[in-house]
């Protein structure tokens, strides 16, 4: 890579770095600012993350499923860093609008690692991950810290990773130990805002295997040199669809047998 191609992703990096304290001042991107591709785009998310010097809880992953890459023009999985300013823990929580504006909420599977799956030769399996992790049901607060003006599925895909994978904030419910035997797949999950109707679930192949999308993870980060720790988050993809909210809501997701999560902002 030459020199002038870093400094325009360094300059990228540094944009979205200034506008992670102020999240309600969103940089505008012009086009000569894109990644060409994912190499680059991990670069500007590894350079905003250095920039902002701030302490990790763990991993997100979004395009967990096929079928739902297939939809959104995501050649892989889409990770990004869960940052600990931004991490709540505990089934019920008063939050403040002005750390989310622009966001929407999206319930997802979550686990907690109780080992960290080192770096090693060969790849992670699900069942290996699945041995070593507690689950949490999880609500994301997704959103960009930049817009533009019109981009393509790739273009918007890149520039989602560049921008840790879209992902702002995460609350994990309670733990359970006892979830293998669980049907992730056709689970339904009851996410309301306010008094809106309850969001659409995504089912079958539209939602992954939560366990196989932590491996994947897992094995994507090793090829980066990251190494997660015991105690670290992984969450893994949307498993409703996301939902807009503004202050004086209430977000409430019921998981069923696997808990329920209130918000209020």
């Amino acid at each position: 890579m030459d020199r002038a191609r870093k400094a325009i992703l360094e300059q990228l990096a540094e944009l979205l770095a200034r506008a992670w304290p102020e999240p309600a001042n969103r940089v505008r991107l012009e086009r000569d600012l894109f990644p060409h591709n994912r190499d680059e785009a991990y670069l500007v998310q590894d350079g905003m993350h250095r920039l902002l010097d701030a302490a990790v809880a763990g991993w997100k992953v979004g395009a967990t499923s096929q079928k739902m890459r297939e939809l959104d023009g995501h050649e892989d999985v889409i990770p990004g860093r869960i940052f600990a300013s931004r991490t709540f823990v505990g089934a019920r929580h008063r939050l403040s609008i002005d750390q989310f504006p622009h966001a929407r909420a999206e319930t997802e599977f979550a686990f907690r690692l109780l080992a960290s799956p080192e770096l090693r030769q060969t790849a992670w399996t699900a069942e290996e991950m699945a041995s070593m992790m507690i689950l949490h049901p999880a609500i994301e607060l997704i959103g960009n810290r930049f817009f533009v003006d019109e981009v393509s599925k790739a273009e918007n895909s890149l520039l989602t990773i560049a921008d840790n994978g879209g992902g702002i904030g995460f609350v994990f419910g309670d733990p359970v130990a006892d979830w293998h035997d669980i049907d992730f797949q056709n689970h339904q999950i009851n996410l309301t805002v306010g008094r809106r109707g309850p969001a659409g679930n995504f089912l079958g192949d539209m939602r992954c295997i939560p366990a196989q999308a932590a491996a994947d993870l897992v094995n994507h980060l090793a090829s980066r040199g990251e190494v997660l720790a015991a105690g670290d988050f992984i969450s893994t993809g949307a498993a409703t669809v996301p939902q807009t909210f503004a202050v004086g809501d209430s977000v409430a997701a019921d998981f069923g047998e696997i808990g329920r999560i209130e918000l209020q902002f």
